[in-house]
C-alpha cells in the first residue's frame, strides 16, 4: 500500500517527465520550421537567379517585357 507521501512524488515525476517531453516536442517543430523556411527562401532564390538567367532556353524581350522561346 503506498502512502499520500508516495502517490504525490509519482504524481510529481510524472508531471516533470510530461513537461520535459513536451519541451523537446517544441524544439523539435521548431527546427523543423526552421529548416522549412530556410528551404523555401533557397527555392525562391534558385528560382528566381533561373528566370532572370533565362536557363530553359528561352530570351527576355526589352521590347516586349516578357520572355521568348529561341
Amino acid at each position: 500500500m503506498t502512502t499520500k507521501r508516495e502517490e504525490r512524488k509519482q504524481r510529481s515525476e510524472a508531471e516533470r517527465l510530461e513537461r520535459e517531453r513536451h519541451k523537446r516536442s517544441r524544439v523539435t517543430q521548431r527546427r523543423l520550421l526552421l529548416v522549412v523556411g530556410v528551404l523555401a527562401v533557397i527555392a525562391v532564390v534558385v528560382l528566381a537567379v533561373t528566370r532572370r538567367q533565362g536557363g530553359s532556353g528561352r530570351v527576355w524581350s526589352a521590347e516586349h517585357g516578357h520572355w521568348h522561346d529561341k
